[in-house]
């Protein structure tokens, strides 16, 4: 309970006490009258204080401040002390009305906007109330006769608008209660019931001041002093809307909506009733509002009926609706008492069982199912268990087969309205059937009639969860067909699937007779083999063999080859893990070579994880600074001086240590983040470049530019804006493609390139000299620079003949305008015959290996010279 209805209890006591004193002694007037001033000022702070909680209605606030008007026209009237009684209740009347019309706001905004009422019979429910109360509240405001002819018109506004804000006041209150969620209704019964006894005490007090009444006046205090205490109350009793109180016996009673519109005639009546059982005549016009509120009770009458008969229709068409619905389902529904006998059972189930369908009617469920259901069904229909959301059970039809049934089980034994359990069964027979044919097509392969993918799974799993007593442990054999895709190019796909069932007949019938061969891909081949060890491994080799010889097609010729991967089904390894190890392994093989097999080991569990943990952490490598560059410088050999640096991309794992390139740009490339780093490194070079003294202007900046960059379309944008921020000029910029660029059939890559030149980069040919380089590649984009493979500059010192073609390819270089650079100098011999036969730069150990940026920068300003032998600064 809240605390603060204790204080509201305190604070009640205390008041009574002081109206209880003023209707004793007329001197002790004030007393009373201030009591009613400070319970009104406490109202109002607990309505505003309560309700500011949360879930709580913002109306609330609202509310608070109505209040606090009335309070003002009490003091009012203490200040202005009026002698005539007239002019007293006009004062206090003047600032009370807009209080009663806040008031008349908030009532309406606690039911909410969405559950006010619109249309004809919520007009003629308003009209009714606000007659009644009209009826009601002119009685006590004015007396029986009401002749209000002594009256200035400014005192009639005033007295005319009292009684219309208290009967909308009133009006109000009953609308909440009709329109207020049941949760929240003991809330508005409260506030209707402080409403009419402050509207009450508010008439009857001012009746009181004009007859001159002090008996009536303590009364109207009470009557006051109730409906304040009231409306507090109401605020602490509300429970809101987040989080509305339990359904109460009350709020689950008639919906008293209905019974209003007749309480409030019956209000009115009773009023005019108790006046002329006094003695006292009534005016024409208490009599006109009487007639008024009678019609409008007729009017109320007619259209809940119009509405009750409309609903009434709907309810009907929605019942044959749904009774066709049940009829002419495919599902049937079965309906059982506590006992689980069954009490009706729709046609469907006729459609099914024919004349038993009828026979079930009466019987227990449980002694007509198949005795192997009734444990499983007797547990799901058992009071307060869940039932599953679906369960299998069979019946008899009137053939005598059991039939598959699905039921769909909903206990509704606790819901007064239906008070049994409901079945909604389908026939699943059919269905049954097929899926007994279909389970074992669903795991052979089509194409070889060997088991399938999901086939090899299972066996997989069973072999794994209970080996077999006694027997050997098997050994799985992974076999990759290479050279598939090659033969669905020239030889189409028809011819493709010759091959592949020919394949899948020549290991089935390399294979012992109680190993397992599976096809669990397009080129993909797996063997469950028995034993391991050397058998394994012979068994391998025969694999390789047999798919090495020749196919003849209709096509021609088909020559395959393939890579196996072994793995020995160890005990306690799951199915996923097996079928890990055995990619691994086959992987292995096909990097070892054409025609290889390779049995799985932990180390290449072991780079698989490496390969992983790199492409997790490549992700946040830049974000936590672990890339960086290193720069190699580049000599001119006619110089002996440093005429460029490359830019070498670097990363520092901090588990690992130095990460390759050629281990982590592969992975980069895979994971898609290649041009993040490309752009990392891009930015790093020129920024370099550009921060080198004013003496080192002539030195260019190069960077390897990956084919797969090239072919994202985004070296253009990002070499243009790396240039723009480091304000480096695009001559110092060198950029390295390779022949996969160069032969690439994609046009854009061959713009992208001849854009760049036209931005002044310079582009050079790295690699060239190596097994794929031709000599048309020089002209087929616009290149600057040629470098020569490092491979092709290792023989040079002691291969004539490669002495010879790198001294052609000068001297082609020089014609066609190109530069030459040697890369990977690593002997003075070396460096002695490119210099012999004119070779424009060099690059390599010999001359400088790989350093940070400081170090290339104090080279650079101290002029040293990069040459061997020479290291001290000109």
């Amino acid at each position: 309970m809240d605390p603060r209805r204790w204080w509201l209890l305190a604070v009640a006591v205390p008041a009574i006490v002081a109206c209880a004193a003023a209707a004793a002694s007329p001197a002790l007037r004030d007393l009373g009258d201030l009591a009613v001033v400070l319970v009104g000022l406490i109202t109002s702070a607990v309505l505003w204080t309560a309700g500011g909680r949360p879930g709580r209605p913002p109306a609330w606030r609202l509310f608070a401040v109505a209040p606090l008007f009335p309070v003002l026209g009490a003091l009012l009237a203490w200040l202005i002390d009026a002698g005539d009684p007239l002019d007293r209740v006009v004062v206090r009347w003047l600032p009370t009305v807009p209080g009663y019309l806040i008031a008349i706001v908030a009532l309406l905004g606690l039911a909410g906007r969405s559950r006010l009422r619109t249309g004809r019979r919520a007009a003629v429910e308003v009209a009714l109330f606000l007659a009644s109360c009209l009826v009601a509240i002119r009685l006590l405001v004015a007396g029986p006769v009401g002749d209000w002819s002594g009256m200035y018109l400014p005192e009639r506004l005033v007295l005319g608008a009292a009684v219309v804000v208290t009967s909308a006041t009133m009006t109000a209150a009953l609308v909440l209660l009709g329109v207020v969620e049941p949760a929240r209704r003991r809330m508005a019964v409260v506030l209707l019931v402080g409403t009419v006894l402050l509207t009450s005490g508010r008439g009857l007090g001012t009746s009181a001041v004009l007859a001159d009444a002090v008996g009536l006046t303590s009364l109207s205090r009470f009557l006051v002093l109730g409906g304040l205490l009231l409306l507090a109350l109401a605020v602490l009793v509300d429970p809101g809307w987040s989080r509305p109180a339990p359904t109460t016996g009350f709020s689950r009673a008639v919906d008293v909506g209905q019974l209003l519109p007749m309480g409030a005639l019956l209000v009115a009546v009773a009023a005019a009733g108790v006046v002329r059982f006094m003695g006292h005549s009534l005016d024409i016009v208490t009599w006109v509002g009487l007639m008024l509120a009678v019609l409008l009770a007729l009017a109320h009458r007619w259209a809940t009926a119009c509405q009750e008969h409309h609903l009434s229709a709907r309810l009907r068409r929605s019942e044959a609706y749904f009774r066709s619905l049940v009829h002419s389902g495919i599902d049937a529904v079965v309906l059982l008492d506590d006992a689980l006998r069954v009490t009706w059972a729709s046609p469907a189930l006729e459609r099914v069982f024919g004349s038993a369908a009828t026979e079930l009617v009466g019987r227990p469920l449980l002694d007509a199912v198949h005795p192997e259901d009734q444990a499983a069904l007797g547990e799901a229909l058992a009071p307060g268990e869940r039932a599953p959301a679906l369960l299998g059970l069979r019946l008899r039809d009137a053939d005598g087969v059991w039939r598959c049934l699905e039921a769909g089980i909903a206990d509704l034994r606790h819901d007064s309205d239906v008070g049994a359990v409901v079945l909604q069964c389908r026939d699943m027979t059919e269905r049954q059937a097929r899926e007994r044919s279909l389970q074992s097509v669903a795991y052979i392969d089509p194409m070889t009639t060997l088991p399938n993918r999901a086939g090899m799974l299972q066996l997989l799993t069973e072999r794994l969860a209970a080996p077999v007593e006694g027997e050997e442990p098997g050994t799985l054999l992974m076999v990759e067909l290479d050279g598939i895709l090659e033969a669905r190019e020239h030889a189409g796909r028809d011819v493709v699937g010759a091959v592949v069932a020919e394949i899948g007949r020549r290991l089935r019938a390399t294979v012992r007779g109680e190993d397992v061969v599976a096809r669990i891909g397009g080129g993909t081949f797996a063997v469950l083999a028995t034993g391991q060890g050397p058998d394994a491994d012979r068994l391998a080799g025969r694999i390789l063999s047999v798919v090495e010889q020749p196919i003849l097609t209709d096509a021609g010729i088909v020559d395959l080859t393939a890579g196996v991967g072994l793995v020995e089904l160890d005990e306690g390894l799951a199915v996923e893990d097996l079928l890990v190890r055995a990619d691994l392994a086959v992987r292995a093989a096909r990097a070892a070579g054409s025609g290889m097999a390779q049995r799985y080991r932990a180390a290449l569990g072991e780079a698989a994880a490496r390969r992983e943990q790199l492409r997790e952490d490549l992700r946040s490598a830049r974000a936590n600074g672990e890339l960086f560059l290193l720069f190699q410088p580049v000599v001119s050999l006619a110089e002996q001086r440093l005429s460029g640096v490359e830019a070498l991309l670097r990363w520092r794992h901090p588990t690992f240590g130095e990460v390759p390139p050629a281990e982590f740009l592969p992975i980069a490339e895979q994971s898609g983040l290649l041009g993040e780093l490309q752009r990392f490194a891009l930015d790093e070079a020129v920024s370099a470049a550009a921060a080198m003294p004013e003496s080192a202007s002539g030195i260019r900046v190069s960077l390897d530019a990956p084919a797969a960059y090239l072919a994202t379309g985004a070296i253009v944008p990002d070499v243009e804006a790396a240039l723009r921020r480091s304000g480096l000029p695009p001559e110092r910029l060198v950029l390295e493609i390779s022949d996969a660029t160069v032969t690439s059939s994609e046009e854009r890559d061959g713009l992208d390139v001849a854009t760049l030149r036209l931005m002044g980069v310079h582009v050079a040919l790295a690699g060239f000299g190596g097994d794929s380089s031709m000599l048309t590649h020089l002209t087929k984009l616009p290149i600057d620079m040629v470098k020569l493979d490092r491979a092709f500059v290792s023989r040079i010192d002691r291969d004539p003949k490669t002495r010879a073609l790198c001294e052609s390819i000068v001297g082609i270089g020089r014609a066609l305008g190109m530069s030459v650079v040697a890369e990977g100098v690593e002997t003075s011999a070396q460096l002695a015959v490119l210099s012999g036969f004119g070779c424009d730069c060099a690059q390599g150990f010999l001359l400088a290996r790989p350093m940070p940026l400081e170090q290339l920068m104090g080279m650079i300003r101290l002029e040293a010279a990069v040459w061997p032998g020479l290291v001290s600064a000109r």
